[in-house]
């Protein structure tokens, strides 16, 4: 969808004393947003300052609490934060002052407790009028190993925190693992806690990740695999590592998997590899969901930026799915963050993703992954917004979607026994916040609109399918009128302008004339065009036979009615592949086509060849996204339908 078209996503602007290096909302999304940044250890006159601002009304940010921070100590870098009744527990990177580091002591690990004020709507008789909000700090402490050398710069830039349980799970206690790591230092380090503690000891270290020398955690990411099991994933400039954690909070007993992290990816040498600084580099990822990440990779000599999804197998390497180059006035991206939005009962799910540039502008796409295949859909962009802050931009975080109530949940008949409509909940938004180190905060928020509305327990998406299709067929169709129109003008210009005729087409030549008199099979010269019966459903071509799965294959309902027929080519090592509506009828007409299971090993064999030359399929893959395929060597039926198909396109 193009830009203009999203005049419905509003902002909200807010400026405070001091640049920000850090944000993040509330996890159970209650109207908050926690910024924090600084001057740093300076006599400059910045504060150094943790903020928690209020931004429940979309159209205004103010300030709710502050707490000033030491001018003597470095300024808060990284925060983290867990959710309580009344407010957060929040873990901030934080570096003691220089001569206490030149000692050897850096207590670099803060915890500080937020308490919210009563909402409006939440106020008692008991409570009082001015009630604000407070922030209170708990303690700190040093988690990292001593820094060597004789000037002390090591620092907590990353500090992360499993994902926050639903709201609608408060029965359940919420426990989270974390995970900070460190920058600057001579030997960098990860380090992976239990988050059920204010201030992590060493009972409460799951393990420790030591770096090599002069390299650091450019970015990582934690996601939930499944009940007290958390699956960790980091990259350095090259390398990408994942490790998995069974942890027992009682017992205090992580089982790690593999013992060490293990590299999964390693980011392939350019062309010119003898020459230093030729290598892409990764940024940022984040996970999608517990077996996929995004990523963002910086191309050498600030030549661009695209974005990465890996799928992540439990032994082995990770499988490179798909990419999406950032638009070419993007030189370098700085931050990156996923929004996941509810998925149905199929498992399909829309992921958003947000990638700020080096030139102030914040790109969003949308993702869309088919549960049923394991696929994801291409990266499709949905809008830019340009100039967001007049200085570099630090940090982009979207805020949490929860799922809302829904319809099924609701009453099925009213008080006097009479059937009630289920309906949909009310409109849904996702908010998108970032920050600068020119001190502005900018909060846009996204609404997004029901997959179905008619369903009242329909999935949410920020771009509908059906968009998609819409815009493509929209640039087809304008494409085909300036080539047409192209053409027309061409051909009168070289007839002469013949005087005979009267209306447009006196500007055709005889010849072209004579050709649109003729019947269709005539004018193509086809005798056998005629030969393909009418009952069988008209095919469609499809690019790849990736985006032909995850867009008629998308549950096993559309897998079932929907033919997606892989034929040979044979001329060379090709391929093509059509889908046809009406899967039935298409098989009582090629009788020599075959799903993946009824064909012989040397069949097999012989398609798994074509695939992995025509660049369809790899091993890494499996046969599980073949399995649904019609496979035909029959030239007849399919063929004489996929040329005709090419031929009218």
């Amino acid at each position: 969808m193009p830009p203009m078209m999203n005049s419905n996503v509003s902002y909200a602007k807010h400026t405070l004393p001091y640049p920000i290096y850090s944000a993040e909302f509330d996890p159970y999304n209650r109207g908050y947003l926690l910024v924090a940044g600084g001057g740093g250890e300076s006599k400059t006159g910045i504060p150094n300052q943790i903020t928690l601002l209020d931004v429940d009304n979309r159209a205004c940010i103010e300030t709710a609490a502050e707490i000033d921070l030491s001018r003597e100590e470095d300024s808060p870098q990284s925060i983290a934060s867990l959710a309580t009744k009344n407010g957060l527990i929040t873990y901030v990177g934080i570096n003691s002052p220089q001569n206490e580091q030149d000692q050897g002591t850096n207590e670099h690990f803060r915890a500080i407790e937020i308490t919210y004020p009563p909402r409006k709507r939440q106020k008692t008789d008991s409570s009082s009028g001015d009630e604000k909000a407070t922030l209170q700090k708990l303690g700190k402490g040093s988690i990292f190993k001593s820094a060597k050398g004789p000037r002390q710069e090591k620092y907590q830039r990353l500090t992360r925190l499993s994902p926050a349980a639903s709201p609608r799970q408060n029965d359940r206690p919420s426990r989270r693992i974390g995970a900070i790591a460190s920058s600057l230092g001579k030997q960098n380090e990860v380090v992976v806690f239990d988050a059920t503690v204010s201030i992590p000891r060493q009972p409460d270290i799951l393990t420790r990740i030591d770096l090599p020398d002069k390299q650091e955690a450019a970015d990582l990411d934690i996601a939930n695999t499944d009940e007290d099991e958390f699956s960790i994933a980091y990259c350095d400039n090259y390398d990408l590592y994942e490790q998995t954690f069974k942890y027992d909070f009682d017992k205090k007993k992580v089982e790690k998997r593999p013992n060490g992290p293990r590299r999964v990816h390693q980011m392939p040498h350019g062309d010119n590899f003898q020459k230093a600084g030729s290598r892409s580099k990764f940024r940022c990822l984040r996970f999608l969901n517990s077996q996929n990440l995004v990523t963002v990779v910086n191309k050498p000599g600030k030549s661009g930026a695209e974005l990465r999804i890996f799928h992540l197998y439990p032994t082995g390497p990770a499988l490179h799915m798909g990419e999406k180059k950032l638009p070419s006035r993007i030189k370098q991206a700085n931050s990156l963050d996923v929004c996941a939005l509810d998925a149905d009962q199929n498992g399909n799910q829309q992921f958003i993703i947000a990638v700020a540039g080096q030139d102030n502008s914040i790109e969003v796409y949308t993702v869309d992954y088919q549960a049923a295949t394991e696929t994801f859909s291409s990266i499709r962009g949905f809008l830019t917004l340009r100039d967001v802050h007049k200085q570099v931009i630090t940090k982009v975080v979207w805020a949490l979607f929860h799922s809302p109530t829904r319809a099924h949940d609701q009453p099925t008949t009213g008080s006097d026994g009479q059937p009630i409509k289920r309906e949909h909940p009310g409109p849904q938004y996702v908010r998108l916040a970032s920050t600068s180190i020119g001190n502005t905060v900018v909060i846009d928020t996204f609404p997004l609109q029901p997959l179905e509305p008619k369903k009242g327990d329909s999935r949410y998406v920020l771009s509908h399918p059906n968009d998609r299709y819409f815009w493509t067929g929209a640039y087809i169709l304008v494409i085909s009128v300036v080539v047409l129109v192209t053409a027309f003008l061409l051909t009168a210009f070289s007839s002469g302008f013949v005087e005979t005729d009267v209306g447009p087409f006196s500007f055709l030549p005889q010849g072209v004339k004579d050709f649109l008199d003729m019947p269709a099979g005539a004018a193509y010269n086809r005798a056998g065009y005629s030969k393909i019966t009418p009952d069988v459903p008209a095919a469609s071509t499809a690019p790849n036979l990736r985006s032909a799965i995850a867009e008629h294959h998308a549950s096993p309902e559309d897998a079932q009615a929907t033919a997606v027929v892989i034929r040979d080519v044979p001329e060379g090592d090709g391929l093509e592949v059509h889908v046809h509506p009406e899967k039935d009828k298409y098989l009582e007409k090629d009788v020599h086509a075959k799903h993946w299971h009824e064909l012989e090993e040397h069949e097999k064999a012989f398609w798994k060849e074509k695939l992995i030359k025509a660049g369809q399929w790899v091993e890494g893959e499996g046969e599980s996204i073949l399995k649904g395929v019609l496979w035909s060597t029959y030239a007849g039926l399919v063929g004489q339908a996929g040329q005709a198909v090419l031929r009218e396109l």
